[in-house]
């Protein structure tokens, strides 16, 4: 059995994805419901995970790499 980071507390992954869903009009059968709220929570975990890194406020990117074309 796989285990996953849970959602952070409080997190209603499955209210949100009802709300969610109405609010950009996208139908969400009740037969997928279970699976999304599923997937839902499980990012919210790994988001909780990222967010409590330190040191991570206020750091800039890591410059894009942009290949110059035409060169062998």
């Amino acid at each position: 059995m796989r285990t996953y980071l849970p959602p952070p507390t409080g997190f209603d992954a499955r209210a949100f994805a009802r709300e969610a869903a109405r609010a950009i009009g996208l139908p969400l059968p009740d037969e997928a419901l279970d699976d999304v709220t599923l997937n839902l929570e499980r990012t919210a975990g790994f988001a909780e995970l990222l967010v409590s890194v330190p040191g991570l406020d206020g750091e800039e990117p890591a410059p894009v790499f942009r290949p110059e074309r035409g060169r062998s």
